[in-house]
């Protein structure tokens, strides 16, 4: 958390005008948001494959998988 809140006062900082400091902010909390949820998805996915494991499937491997959002483009591996 303490780097998010220094990357937002880096980035208003480094800002000549508000048009620029919003354009800036937004971008990067489309890329934390973007972040987590990539975080998110392999977690999720970790505990289903525990979930599968124990019905006595076995995983052979985990490939990168890419979606298209409204943030952007997300890649995780699954």
């Amino acid at each position: 958390m303490e780097y998010i809140i220094a990357e937002i006062i880096k980035t208003i900082k480094e800002s000549d005008t508000a048009i620029i400091r919003e354009t800036k902010l937004l971008q990067l909390f489309m890329r934390i948001f973007t972040e987590a949820l990539v975080c998110a998805l392999e977690i999720m996915d970790t505990e289903l494959v525990e979930q599968y494991k124990k019905q006595g499937y076995q995983i052979e491997r985990r490939d990168r998988r890419t979606i298209q959002g409204l943030f952007g483009t997300v890649t995780y591996q699954r």
